[in-house]
């Protein structure tokens, strides 16, 4: 007799409201609450309220990130290289 395969219950993002993403990242509410509406950082709506999950938080922030490019440093003698 074979025992019936277990079924596993899918886990949920950890959600965050608006109030939790300004206090997580130190940004404004009118921050996150432009970022909302522009559609730039994904979120639920349910009634009135904005549900974000985490995933889309983190997403938002590294399409925000400034890569610096290194400095190419000049030739010591000033000549061409």
């Amino acid at each position: 007799m074979s025992t019936p395969a277990k079924t596993q219950t899918p886990t949920l993002p950890r959600l965050f409201s608006i109030k939790q993403v300004c206090e997580h990242t130190g940004l404004s509410r009118r921050t996150i609450v432009s970022a909302l509406s522009s559609g730039d950082l994904e979120h639920y709506r349910v009634g009135s309220r904005a549900i974000i999950p985490e995933t889309a938080i983190i997403a938002w922030l590294e399409s925000k990130r400034i890569c610096r490019r290194p400095r190419h440093r000049r030739a010591i003698d000033g000549g061409e290289a």
